[in-house]
């Protein structure tokens, strides 16, 4: 637990100038690295990592397109139009390559990879650009916000009252009460960022009644990525997908709940914004 504590801890002093300095390319650059990191990591659990051939052209795409989403954030609609036919030829060349390698490259295996590089590339590239809309510097704290509290808050309520177990095969530690608490208290953080939000700023006015539906949604979006992390882990036989964090993992086992909120929320920002 020690551990687990001082790592945050550094965490912290790392990502908060980050979060401040958001505004500047360092953001999306920091994206693009972790998602280069996560795909690696996601990699190995399935075993292609060595495979370059497969995972070094993955590796580029994850690391150029939330850099590229920066430069493009005035023009959404197109650049992701864009980051669509990227990912569909990565799609081509990897089935392609798959073909070629004649059976000596499971299918399976490669469809893993590209299912898990869209599914990453597309959560970081949210991260970005959730931040460069109309008032994203309030949005895309929220991110974080229904990520970690659902994480931490479904943690302690499941120990201290959960007894009814969700889905023991995937992930045994979850209980029924423990999602129950997590979704509750991010709804009540996510009204309580908008207070604060309200109180520092003039420039903008909060949708309560986004945010605390917005807090219900993400919540249950959260902890369903991280089941689908465990999943796969599972699936493949690993206990963590890296060691990076020293007692928390790996950068898909600090970042998993956040990789499924990331494109739900900049899609209802798109949509619905929180903030007017």
């Amino acid at each position: 637990m020690k551990t687990r504590i001082l790592t945050a801890l550094v965490m912290a002093v790392v990502g908060i100038p980050l979060l401040i300095f958001s505004k500047y390319i360092i953001y999306p650059i920091a994206a693009g690295i972790l998602a280069v990191f996560s795909i690696y990591e996601m990699a190995g659990v399935i075993g292609v990592r060595k495979n370059l051939a497969l995972t070094v052209p993955t590796y580029l795409v994850a690391l150029a397109t939330p850099i590229s989403a920066y430069f493009f954030s005035d023009r959404v609609t197109d650049f992701i139009f864009a980051a669509l036919l990227v990912i569909v030829a990565v799609m081509l060349y990897m089935f392609g390559y798959a073909v070629v390698m004649r059976g000596k490259l499971k299918f399976a295996d490669v469809a893993t990879h590209f299912t898990t590089f869209a599914y990453i590339t597309v959560a970081f590239t949210s991260i970005t650009l959730v931040r460069y809309l109309p008032y994203g510097v309030y949005c895309f704290a929220l991110v974080f916000v229904g990520s970690w509290v659902s994480d931490v808050f479904a943690y302690f309520v499941g120990r201290a009252i959960g007894k009814h177990k969700m889905i023991p095969e995937i992930s045994p530690k979850k209980t029924w009460e423990g999602a129950i608490g997590g979704v509750f208290f991010t709804v009540i953080a996510f009204l309580v960022y908008g207070v604060i939000v309200s109180l520092v700023t003039t420039e903008v006015r909060p949708n309560y009644i986004v945010l605390a539906v917005l807090g219900l949604l993400l919540s249950i979006v959260s902890i369903f990525g991280d089941l689908i992390a465990s999943l796969i882990k599972r699936e493949h036989g690993a206990k963590d997908y890296g060691s990076i964090f020293p007692g928390h993992g790996g950068v898909l086992d600090r970042f998993d709940s956040a990789l499924a909120v990331a494109p739900v929320l900049f899609a209802i920002c798109m949509l619905f914004p929180p903030f007017v």
